[in-house]
């Protein structure tokens, strides 16, 4: 089954959404490849809801197309709504408070609705609320309320990533010396871009694959680890740009490096 094409699509998930939820309005949206979306008595503008995300997921999955909008359609529904969390003290959300790895463009331009602070050039340490079907960013406006620092914030987050973590297990590749060459970390929770923040990956990655070692993370479900050697770099570098092309959840396509004293930009 081909790709639909862009404008292709957005004809498509309209006639999906009519179909399915016929109260209802879905309209193209004047943004870039974007929709609206409203329940038919609302008399405001609707929800701008971007389709790039929608849009590889069903390029993956082109035989289930009906099921992924219609899923889709439900999130976005419940995010319009509200969430008690929205006004949820501190105390209350804090152990559900997780860290996530987000392209700077993204947070700039969602400056009030997504807290953050800088990862390296192009990247920024967001913050997000963790539910069991959704993740929704922490505001500006909410985290104000709480009247805690952004250091604060942050070590709770690395706290909850690293009880999150303990049961991990990892897929593993040896050269033919039986050397570990790429350790894939993919539990597929949303948090595994940021698995990259933990603490202690240098020191456990480190005697496998030497220090510093190379790092991709194309999107938020993936955190690849690799020997820093040119021969793996280049063998592993057109897979991870592939991936970052088509794969939902964009992060970035540049290679970090991780180091004893943290993340730094891989220069090759």
């Amino acid at each position: 089954m081909p790709t639909p094409t862009r404008d292709e699509f957005v004809a498509q998930v309209i006639e999906i959404v009519h179909k399915r939820f016929p109260l209802l309005t879905i309209v193209p949206a004047d943004e870039d490849f974007a929709v609206r979306i409203k329940p038919k008595k609302d008399r405001g503008q609707g929800h701008l809801a971007s389709l790039e995300n929608l849009y590889r997921m069903t390029a993956l999955d082109p035989k289930d197309v009906t099921h992924h909008v219609e899923r889709w359609a439900v999130e976005l529904l419940r995010a319009s709504e509200g969430h008690p969390d929205e006004d949820g003290p501190f105390e209350g959300l804090k152990e559900r408070i997780m860290p996530m790895i987000l392209p700077a463009q993204f947070c700039d331009e969602a400056y009030d609705t997504v807290v953050s602070q800088p990862l390296i050039e192009g990247l920024r340490v967001a913050y997000a609320i963790d539910s069991d079907r959704t993740i929704s960013y922490i505001a500006k406006k909410l985290f104000d309320g709480w009247e805690i620092s952004l250091d604060d914030l942050h070590e709770q987050a690395i706290d909850n990533l690293v009880t999150r973590s303990e049961e991990m297990h990892a897929n593993v590749a040896q050269d033919d010396a039986g050397n570990i060459t790429l350790i894939i970390l993919s539990q597929r929770d949303g948090y595994d871009a940021a698995r990259i923040l933990l603490p202690t990956l240098h020191d456990r990655l480190s005697e496998h694959l030497g220090s510093p070692f190379v790092a991709a993370i194309p999107h938020r479900d993936i955190l690849l680890c690799f020997r820093y050697d040119k021969e793996t770099v280049d063998r592993l570098a057109p897979q991870i740009a592939e991936d970052y092309t088509k794969m939902p959840h964009q992060v970035t396509e540049q290679l970090l490096l991780v180091t004893p004293d943290g993340v730094a930009p891989y220069s090759g």
